[in-house]
């Protein structure tokens, strides 16, 4: 439990001069506790006190401002010398184990009252690495699932789950687990650049991963994410004639409402040979008609094309 009252003997180290320097165009407000707490913390990191009191001083800090990444690197050498000088813990009526299950249990906590934080995955991360070498990856699948649950685009979750699959070296239930965002929202592009991180480390059959992006595709022709994420399952199959030429058919049936679907099939019709450099290079120029938003990239497009790259 934090208590100033512990720290009576630290001499704070202030922010800022409490002078008025007449090149500053905006001074920040800081509110008297972030003050408080922030000089404490600035003295004891000049000290390199890292304590149990530092510990809980440090929680503080980090709660008032959650993006301080020094607070973090700060909270990391803490934890890693209490975990070496486990005297100190013992006399808390700790030990190493408990602590760091104590750590997860504040930093879920946190995270959850900070979803957009990026800096607790980072340390998280370090954590499990540097620390906490017999965690687990079921041990991190509720706060993911909680992360999710709240916000399924959250990139900050998708990218954490993706270095835990490498870390811990599994994979087995990935792709199932993407397929429950993608049926909740199929616009899901974390959802979907996820799934193709996995793809090489599944033994799913790819003739029925690709059957399973073309009925996403026919769904909703007019989503992106789709459209790219068979472009990279065309790479990994390999462009054989009779599979260029079942896409080309299959894009052409969308062209007139999805502009996604006209580009796929400009790229296979080039594939195919049925369109040459300039053939396909009106076909962007048609595509910048019917997608204004985007004409300068498509425009673009068109004089790749046009020059043959």
């Amino acid at each position: 439990m934090f208590d100033i009252e512990d720290y009576k003997d630290v001499e704070p180290l202030p922010l800022t001069q409490d002078v008025t320097n007449e090149e500053e165009l905006c001074r920040i407000m800081y509110c008297d506790e972030y003050k408080q707490v922030m000089a404490l913390m600035r003295r004891m990191i000049s000290k390199d006190e890292l304590s149990v009191r530092a510990l809980r001083l440090n929680s503080r800090a980090i709660e008032l401002s959650p993006a301080f990444y020094t607070a973090w690197n700060y909270r990391f050498r803490i934890i890693e010398h209490l975990l070496k000088e486990e005297t100190q813990l013992q006399g808390e009526g700790h030990d190493a184990s408990y602590m760091l299950n104590k750590e997860l249990d504040w930093l879920d906590e946190f995270t959850l009252n900070n979803p957009k934080n990026y800096q607790i995955w980072s340390y998280r991360q370090a954590l499990l690495t540097q620390l906490y070498p017999h965690a687990t990856f079921s041990r991190e699948h509720p706060i993911m699932d909680l992360m999710l649950d709240d916000d399924s685009k959250n990139y900050h979750v998708w990218s954490y789950r993706k270095w835990c699959c490498a870390h811990f070296k599994t994979y087995g239930q990935e792709m199932a687990f993407t397929e429950r965002f993608i049926k909740r929202d199929v616009y899901n592009n974390s959802a979907w650049s996820y799934r193709f991180s996995m793809l090489k480390h599944s033994d799913v059959d790819l003739d029925q991963e690709l059957q399973f992006v073309l009925d996403k595709i026919e769904y909703v022709p007019q989503n992106i994410s789709t459209w790219n994420y068979l472009g990279g399952l065309l790479q990994m199959m390999g462009t054989s004639d009779k599979l260029v030429e079942q896409l080309l058919q299959f894009s052409k049936k969308y062209i007139d409402e999805s502009a996604f679907a006209y580009e796929f099939y400009a790229r296979m019709s080039k594939l195919s040979g049925t369109a040459n450099g300039k053939d396909v290079a009106q076909m962007y120029s048609h595509i910048a008609d019917i997608d204004p938003i985007r004409d300068q990239w498509w425009n673009r497009k068109s004089l790749q094309a046009d020059q043959g790259k």
